[in-house]
């Protein structure tokens, strides 16, 4: 049952999928338990003009005793957008992760100057305290019901983790509904048990919150607690290694690294009920579970990119050369067989003739003949 303004509408799903934030009432309605806390430490906005800035300069960043300050020339309503941490000052007047009680101006000085900048605040457009939270819900289904995203999961903003979770969440769980919702005698789930194929959601995802939960938390310590230890790197550690940030990102292996970590391009789910090992198992290519990683292939024409031929809807039997698929695949409905031309170990390396990139894309792998 539904209620709105233009009043109470009743509607009947097979599914129903929780993605109504960090006070999800999905969530609530379901029973389903929560585990976590809110930080003693909070984050504060602020759109303003500033002074004593070098003209063209880009972002800033000061690492104090009391917390990280960032300054973003991308204010919406004044020239800079003002990021700060700082321990919580109480009651917000707004929700987990939403903007809430106006931060006075004499206040956000206070943190430019403890930062140990010379900025000064010109004018101040707008500016809001927002409280923040982590933890997880203790299941991600129950029956037909899924929580995903803020629901299921919150983060604090280090590292920007929240937005790729929750679409990693409706990736993982659409799919399988979609499959559960329309699956036939006939079709790539036929023999398989519906709640096995669902109850994996569950089982991945969570799996995969809670170590974005232990990435975020170790990173907004380390920005934000008050406490001596995090104090004293901020305060005297960082500025004595600043010198060597320009060599690390000068390793671009490092860094390349560093940039699937953060977006999430590591995430796997080899555990998973659904990631089956073959035999023998292929060397040099992606496990089952594993993100599958671009390339140029050939399926009997020219190369093309490999995420692009995975794109269309279904299930996508990848075979080596001449590797003969089982025979209910080929019976089966939505099932795409891809034989390619080369071996695995081609995956994810250099295409001929082509320069070497970061993928940035990528597809589920569970194993391929």
């Amino acid at each position: 049952m539904l209620r709105s303004s233009h009043g109470v509408e009743t509607l009947r799903c097979r599914f129903v999928v929780g993605c109504d934030g960090p006070d999800s009432a999905v969530r609530d309605c379901a029973g389903i338990g929560w585990r976590g806390r809110p930080y003693t430490e909070e984050v504060v906005l602020a759109d303003a003009d500033v002074g004593g800035i070098p003209a063209g300069a880009g972002a800033q960043v000061f690492a104090g005793r009391q917390g990280l300050l960032f300054l973003f020339p991308l204010g919406e309503q004044a020239t800079w957008r003002l990021l700060a941490t700082r321990a919580s000052a109480g009651n917000t007047g707004g929700s987990v992760g939403q903007p809430g009680a106006v931060v006075a101006e004499a206040e956000l000085q206070r943190l430019l100057s403890d930062a140990g900048t010379n900025a000064r605040i010109e004018r101040l457009a707008w500016s809001a305290r927002v409280p923040l939270r982590c933890g997880i819900a203790r299941r991600f289904r129950r029956g037909r019901l899924f929580v995903a995203g803020d629901a299921a999961h919150n983060y604090s903003p280090a590292t920007g983790q929240g937005m790729n979770a929750g679409i990693q969440d409706a990736v993982n769980l659409g799919w399988k509904l979609a499959f559960a919702g329309t699956g036939s005698a006939n079709g790539p789930t036929s023999g398989f048990d519906a709640d096995v194929l669902l109850d994996s959601y569950d089982a991945e995802r969570r799996a995969a919150a809670h170590r974005r939960l232990l990435l975020t938390h170790t990173s907004f310590w380390a920005e934000a607690s008050t406490d001596r230890l995090p104090s004293w790197l901020r305060a005297v550690a960082a500025p004595w290694a600043a010198p060597v940030v320009p060599a690390l990102l000068g390793r671009r292996r490092l860094v390349a690294e560093a940039v699937r970590l953060i977006s999430q391009l590591r995430v796997h789910y080899r555990r998973s009920a659904l990631s089956v090992e073959g035999t023998p198992p292929l060397r040099g290519a992606p496990r089952p579970g594993d993100r599958l990683p671009d390339a140029a292939v050939s399926t009997g024409g020219p190369p093309e990119e490999l995420h692009g031929l995975l794109a269309r809807p279904g299930v996508h039997l990848l075979l080596q050369r001449d590797a003969l698929p089982p025979a209910d695949a080929l019976a089966a409905d939505r099932v795409t067989v891809l034989r390619l031309e080369q071996p695995w170990p081609r995956l994810g390396g250099r295409p001929p003739g082509r320069a070497r990139r970061l993928p940035l894309r990528g597809r589920r792998s569970h194993g391929a003949g």
